[in-house]
């Protein structure tokens, strides 16, 4: 306000008095994975408009498997002041070792759809996902199609819902998947908002462990494949049935933008996708 004061060399009173009278105030900004230009907004839109034109065909989403990747860590990391020490008045300053999260964390891949887990596994230490390392993930994946879900890999009947990391999209990735005519659900970059795992496993399985500190990586890989074993096969099936297909509709709804805590209405399929539609007409009237 003082900024403001300066800048139009009137009182900090006056300021006030003006933002008083136009109904305004600060707010804190909301964080977004990132800054949309209008053509990514509207890429989000198109392909959350093609997933739900998909959801009319009543199997689409019984056959859509899902994945990524992310860390976990053994413990949160101390503040500051959570490390404070009691000694004696002249005693020196204790040291603790600075705290490596590169040791003390694991990295999960999970593959899932509506009836629970198809695959999972914990990649080695100091392991990220490059194209080479989920090519070999995509193909333990469908030994594990073919295991567990038979009906879904004797008519080639799977769909692959995952990021669009560097790893999921590099050229080697995409051949192997061709190759082996794995169909993948289209997803728009920038969109942790729509992905399954970010959004909604990642989230509950760090909300379980939280505050529990384990004493080493293997530990902690027991106790996220405990939390993993207790879920009921309902959250699965009603995080892609559900979930899924509302997130979509809420992007749609918010024109693309993200929408996480914003209080959205959102239409049914019928009437967004109509409303779409509209709008893509008249842009292409425009042009």
């Amino acid at each position: 306000m003082r900024q403001m004061a300066a800048e139009v060399q009137i009182s900090t009173g006056s300021v006030h008095t003006i933002l008083k009278d136009l109904d305004v105030k600060k707010k804190v900004p909301k964080f977004v994975p990132c800054l949309l230009t209008q053509e990514q907004k509207d890429l989000r839109v198109r392909l959350c408009c093609e997933n739900l034109k998909e959801c009319q065909d009543p199997l689409f989403l019984w056959s859509v498997i899902t994945g990524d990747e992310s860390w976990f860590s053994v413990l949160e990391p101390e503040q500051k002041q959570q490390s404070l020490q009691w000694v004696e008045r002249n005693a020196t300053r204790p040291k603790k070792a600075i705290w490596s999260q590169q040791v003390h964390k694991t990295m999960i891949e999970v593959f899932f759809d509506d009836q629970g887990i198809v695959h999972l596994e914990f990649l080695p230490p100091k392991m990220t996902v490059t194209s080479k390392v989920y090519v070999g993930i995509l193909a333990r994946l469908r030994e594990a199609i073919r295991r567990k879900r038979p009906a879904l890999w004797q008519g080639n009947l799977y769909w692959i819902l995952h990021d669009n990391a560097p790893g999921h999209t590099a050229i080697p990735t995409f051949a192997v998947m061709v190759e082996t005519s794995m169909k993948s659900v289209s997803h728009p970059p920038y969109s942790p908002d729509l992905a399954l795992a970010d959004f909604w496993l990642f989230s509950y399985l760090k909300s379980q462990i939280w505050g529990q500190i384990f004493p080493s990586v293997p530990a902690l890989q027991d106790g996220l494949m405990e939390v993993i074993g207790c879920m009921p096969r309902k959250m699965f099936n009603d995080c892609i049935h559900q979930m899924l297909p509302k997130r979509w509709r809420k992007c749609i709804a918010a024109k693309g933008n993200y929408f996480e805590g914003d209080d959205i209405h959102v239409p049914d399929n019928e009437h967004l996708l109509e409303s779409s539609s509209d709008e893509s007409d008249t842009v292409s009237d425009m042009d």
